[in-house]
């Protein structure tokens, strides 16, 4: 009986063996690292979709004039009875 379980167990590790040697090796992949833009070639983007954009509302008749890259909005001041919205607490020292 012993050795009936034995020539059994010996055919189950013939047919491992087979399907180890039969399973393909697997080979590890080499990831290449992620491609980041340099800040310029962003900005670059940026700038070329803001003037696409520009470009098609024009095209569509939606565009109105914009102002320069240079262009600085003047800060206005405000009337007296208005207060300032943000105002900074005084500190104890």
């Amino acid at each position: 009986m012993l050795e009936e379980r034995r020539r059994q167990l010996l055919d189950e590790l013939d047919i491992v063996d087979k399907a180890i040697a039969a399973a393909t090796a697997v080979v590890p992949r080499r990831v290449t690292p992620k491609r980041m833009l340099s800040d310029s070639h962003r900005q670059a983007l940026v700038v070329a979709k803001r003037k696409a954009r520009e470009a098609h509302d024009a095209a569509k008749g939606l565009a109105r004039e914009m102002p320069a890259d240079s262009f600085v909005p003047a800060i206005g001041r405000r009337g007296e009875r208005q207060a300032p919205r943000l105002v900074k607490r005084p500190t104890k020292i």
